[in-house]
């Protein structure tokens, strides 16, 4: 770290100067405009750009093959890396056009995002855009709503191990949902990578929304487990014997309060004694 005196310029304009080493190294000139973006962090971020996060505005990907998951992996990995626009496009060594699977997987992988749009699907070019504004979002609000998903939909798997009364299906579903708010969470946090504008738009800090990603991936997790125990739950011939399933149903309840403890020492205030208890509790869930 290097330290500078802020210098005043006839009375009025505040100067500081920058290290030598470093504008030679990014290709600065003496008379060379730059953009300044202060942030609400109290960070101003001095870049050649006009705008901040304008690497971002779009990204062109040539998709070689006609296996339809490359199409719904590219749309997947932009959408995740932040792009604003993604235009796919057949690679040249291929057929050259995109047949009928390539562009239903387009549509369903666009269907499974959070404030996206599928502009164009043609056999030439499958165009998406995103157009949710971050200064809408809610990410902590995000997060509770996938937290709730995430335990009822645990609760309804359980169902179909111990009542044999859960859909299956229905659990996919609601998965799926806590698996695209879980995605909309990433997208913010990559973006604010590179587009420093983002965590004011959203409100937050760049602490906060690393605690709220890493808390919404564990929550699609619990989504995802809970599945497979729905799939379990269907296929059992009979019912859990009752002690067994007393059991189950006991351990089930004690791993959902888990959950909801863990969530609220990072959404509330942040606890470490509440981080801790919660940690606790989850080893003695397992140790059952």
């Amino acid at each position: 770290m290097q330290t500078r005196k802020l210098q005043q310029v006839g009375g009025g304009t505040y100067t500081v100067s920058i290290p030598k080493e470093w504008a030679d190294d990014h290709a600065f000139e003496a008379g060379m405009e730059l953009h300044l973006y202060s942030h609400a962090d109290g960070s101003i971020v001095v870049r050649t750009t006009e705008r901040d996060g304008g690497a971002l505005d779009a990204v062109r990907i040539a998709v070689a093959g006609s296996a339809p998951e490359r199409v719904a992996r590219a749309l997947r990995a932009a959408h995740a890396a932040g792009f604003e626009s993604v235009v796919l496009v057949p690679d040249e060594g291929g057929t050259g056009r995109f047949d009928d699977a390539q562009r239903r997987a387009a549509r369903s992988v666009v269907r499974g995002l959070v404030g996206t749009d599928l502009v164009a699907c043609r056999d030439d070019e499958i165009t998406v855009q995103h157009l949710l504004d971050a200064g809408t979002v809610s990410v902590r609000q995000s997060v509770v709503q996938l937290e709730f998903t995430a335990l009822s939909v645990h609760r309804t798997a359980m169902a179909a191990v111990l009542d044999g009364e859960g859909d299956a299906e229905q659990v996919r579903e609601r998965a799926a949902e806590a698996d695209r708010l879980a995605r909309m969470v990433r997208r913010h946090t990559t973006r604010s990578l590179t587009a420093f504008d983002e965590l004011d738009r959203l409100g937050v800090s760049r602490t906060e929304l690393f605690d709220y990603d890493a808390t919404s991936r564990a929550l699609a997790r619990v989504a995802d487990e809970a599945v497979r125990t729905a799939e379990v739950g269907t296929a059992l011939p009979a019912p859990l014997p009752e002690a067994v399933g007393a059991t189950v149903r006991e351990t089930a309840a004690d791993a959902r309060e888990t959950v909801e403890a863990a969530t609220t020492a990072v959404l509330d205030e942040p606890d470490a004694a509440a981080a801790h208890a919660a940690l606790d509790r989850r080893d003695e869930t397992v140790a059952t």
